[in-house]
């Protein structure tokens, strides 16, 4: 029996033993082909490498080439463009010197340049008494209405109505809020190359020293144009709260809308010195001369509208309270 066990147990072990060889050699069998697939892999990875190193290789060597081409270019061009100057600048040499008399009068009327464009600049810093004083072109400048008093920065328009006015408000597209304080309408607000409002202050000191005249411009949304002038023109003191002093008589095409502000303070919300019950300005959404409020409003609200009190707006232009979309107030001292 013992015979019998000893002979099972060894043909148990060789079976084992067998499956075992078996199970090592596909083991091994698929570790060859593992091996074979990275080896492939490692192959291709090479290959692609190798092959995107040549392409950048290429393709910079194209680029150099391109530079190259490109910077050689540019020298020819820039040596063409060298010899045409200097071709050129030696002809005009050759004729300066031949015709000596032509230079003498350039460097005459170089000369005659230079002086203009210094006057030109001196006009430009020194102060002038008034816009009629300045250069015969709209701008920027500095005017000084008086001996002791500091000068100050105006518009001056040279071109329409013979010219020399000093523009006091503009308003052109509604990029500044015009429902400002006492103290901004006293000392003035926004840029003179765009809208804004001179000052109360300024306009005070420019028509008290001598005789005024206004000009109003006005135009609707619809392009309806017209202006008023006045012939006299005196705002007071802050003291008087700047009252309109001195209105004159009326001649223009956009009608008479202030003739009822004459005499009147000057009015914002946060001083209130109409003769309504209520606040003008507020009711306005402005600030202005305003009697028991006015037929003329143009620190109003920049809208396009047909009966709206708050609105900027010309009663008179079309006898209606209409918004408008241009205003310009200007002044201009009067001569005898």
């Amino acid at each position: 029996m013992k015979t019998t066990m000893e002979s099972s147990l060894k043909e148990t072990e060789q079976r084992l033993q067998e499956k075992l060889t078996k199970h090592e050699n596909n083991i091994n069998e698929k570790i060859e082909k593992i091996e074979a697939k990275m080896h492939a892999m490692e192959d291709s990875l090479k290959k692609s490498v190798q092959t995107n190193e040549d392409n950048i290789r290429n393709e910079f060597k194209d680029l150099k080439n391109q530079l190259i081409s490109k910077m050689d270019h540019i020298q020819q061009q820039q040596m063409a463009e060298a010899k045409t100057y200097q071709e050129t600048t030696q002809t005009e040499l050759i004729k300066l010197g031949e015709n000596k008399k032509t230079l003498d009068t350039l460097k005459d009327l170089e000369q005659n340049i230079k002086g203009k464009l210094n006057n030109m600049f001196l006009n430009l810093i020194k102060p002038v008494g008034s816009c009629r004083q300045a250069l015969y072109v709209s701008g920027t400048y500095m005017i000084q209405v008086g001996v002791n008093t500091k000068p100050f920065e105006v518009f001056c328009e040279q071109n329409k109505f013979d010219g020399g006015w000093i523009v006091i408000q503009h308003r052109f597209d509604g990029s500044i809020d015009f429902y400002r304080n006492w103290t901004e309408y006293r000392n003035g607000f926004g840029m003179l190359d765009g809208e804004f409002w001179l000052g109360l202050e300024y306009v005070h000191q420019i028509t008290k020293n001598r005789p005024h005249e206004l000009m109003v411009e006005v135009k609707d949304f619809h392009g309806n144009y017209g202006y008023a002038k006045y012939d006299a023109f005196e705002i007071g003191s802050e003291t008087e709260s700047y009252a309109l002093k001195k209105l004159g008589t009326y001649s223009g095409t956009a009608g008479d809308s202030m003739q009822d502000n004459k005499d009147e303070k000057f009015s914002t919300f946060d001083r209130d010195n109409d003769k309504w019950g209520f606040s003008c300005a507020e009711q306005y959404h402005g600030a202005w001369w305003y009697y028991y409020c006015t037929f003329a409003n143009l620190n109003g609200r920049y809208l396009n509208s047909w009966d709206d009190d708050s609105a900027m707006e010309w009663y008179e232009l079309k006898e209606d309270f209409r918004g408008l979309s241009y205003s310009r107030m200007m002044i201009r001292d009067i001569i005898n």
